[in-house]
């Protein structure tokens, strides 16, 4: 017997987690009024995998089911349909990006957080985050208005319905939420730490994710889980990058700043002492950079650089733009950039490169910046092997049309500066006749395309190199 497709078929609010990793544990979930829903997939059009049951568990007035995905092939395009058993009908052929490969050095996330009530701008937001195709996603909580409200949780799955059925996405709990906690651990399919959704992390190429719970930041047990896990990851060498998500930040001009100074000394110190890279937060309603904040060095005043190295200091930003009512304040000492909009933000990682570019609800570029640990090092050590790193400098940074290179060395001679792209691709090699300390030249980009670049300048053996942003 074929079932026909059915119009208007009951299925709804459908939305993609993990117990694990984005390839490890994925899971969907749908709403749906039916008794035995299942799901038809593969990686052909043909659902070459099967038709598997659904795990029915409470939701709303109605039902969710969930199927969880053995270990999914990277980079592949899962294909599926839906089986509402109310209607007794399919609903059509959909299709889900799986992410980059696990041991991947080269993946992208979004950030997004605090939608709230504010409906409108979040499907406007969803839908642009939506667009930028990234691996994974992380929401940094105040998702509805009120955690018990069945009507707003339904208009947030509603109004979301394109990112959320496109976009794998961990969350963290946000103080809107924890009106009502059983809703929210119900909602999602996150990873678990001692059988709670409520902080947790997961490793996914050469990053580990912690998401923690400032809800419940004087919680022992997890301060101390959260020491284990940094010094797990401090000590596991495939491991660049250290990011945590949470959703009251410690450094904020927004009304809600001060809520986090309790644990300075639990949290923040436990950021410092493991070299925590990248901070990412909601909560007051803007978006806010801070300068390197390390607290090991002075509790007053940036250091030089992000990084995870002694004297380097963590960067923390605040994405709390996706729907909220607006915040404004005045930046301070620590801020670096700050603007009362809406907004969200895309992470790139290249191996030992991190970019950010945050977005306002218009599309417009708010922030640009990069995290490069290939040329850092620590000044407070030897140089080792004899290296020596002469200084480098493009500006403006970013640029639009055209940058100017300011380059000191004690080498003199025929020098080569080259212009590389995220992906490795030479895109401009240009030669100069260095005769003094001091090199300057000037360079037209109006023609090439948006993004962060690597510039090096290469003197006989030794070499340079410093990002540049075109925007």
């Amino acid at each position: 017997m074929i079932i026909s497709v059915l119009p208007g078929y009951a299925i709804q609010h459908i939305r993609w987690g993990s117990s694990g990793d984005p390839l490890n544990g994925l899971t969907i979930t749908w709403r749906n009024k039916g008794a035995t829903d299942s799901i038809s997939w593969g990686y052909t059009n043909s659902f070459e995998k099967g038709t598997l049951a659904g795990t029915k568990r409470n939701g709303y007035a109605e039902f969710f089911f969930n199927y969880n995905f053995p270990t999914v092939d990277p980079s592949s395009t899962i294909y599926y349909k839906l089986y509402d058993s109310n209607t007794k009908s399919w609903s059509g052929q959909k299709t889900f990006l799986t992410a980059h490969s696990s041991n991947t050095t080269n993946f992208s996330f979004s950030v997004l957080g605090d939608s709230r009530n504010g409906v409108n701008v979040w499907k406007q937001i969803s839908n642009l985050a939506n667009a930028k195709k990234t691996d994974l996603s992380l929401f940094n909580g105040d998702i509805v208005d009120d955690g018990g409200s069945a009507s707003e949780w339904n208009s947030w799955f509603d109004n979301g319905s394109t990112f959320l059925a496109n976009n794998l996405v961990y969350h963290a709990l946000g103080n809107h939420d924890a009106m009502s906690v059983p809703t929210y651990q119900n909602n999602f399919e996150l990873p678990k730490v001692n059988g709670s959704n409520l902080y947790y992390s997961f490793i996914y190429g050469n990053a580990i994710f912690i998401t923690l719970n400032s809800e419940k930041a004087s919680d022992a047990a997890q301060a101390t889980w959260l020491i284990n896990t940094l010094k797990a990851a401090q000590s596991n060498s495939s491991i660049t990058w250290k990011i945590i998500s949470f959703h009251r930040p410690f450094y904020t001009i927004g009304s809600h700043a001060g809520e986090m100074n309790s644990y300075f000394n639990s949290w923040w110190k436990a950021f410092d002492d493991y070299g925590v890279d990248l901070i990412v937060n909601g909560h007051d309603h803007m978006y806010e950079r801070t300068k390197p904040i390390n607290r090991n060095v002075s509790t007053s005043s940036p250091v030089a650089s992000y990084g995870s190295k002694a004297n380097q200091g963590r960067c923390q930003i605040v994405c709390g733009g996706a729907g909220a009512p607006l915040y404004s304040g005045t930046p301070t000492w620590a801020i670096q950039k700050y603007k009362s909009s809406y907004n969200y933000c895309k992470f790139t990682v290249n191996g030992s490169i991190l970019c950010d570019t945050t977005y306002d609800n218009n599309g417009a570029v708010i922030d640009v910046f990069c995290i490069d640990k290939s040329v850092t090092t620590d000044l407070t050590e030897e140089v080792k092997n004899d290296e020596v790193f002469n200084p480098i400098n493009v500006f403006p940074n970013p640029a639009e049309n055209s940058f100017t290179l300011n380059y000191s060395s004690p080498l003199n001679g025929n020098t080569l500066i080259k212009m590389y792209d995220m992906n490795g691709r030479e895109v401009m090699s240009r030669e100069a006749e260095k005769n003094a300390e001091k090199l300057e030249l000037l360079f037209d980009v109006s023609g090439y395309a948006k993004g962060v670049y690597s510039v090096q300048v290469i003197n006989g053996a030794q070499m340079d190199n410093v990002l540049l942003i075109l925007k």
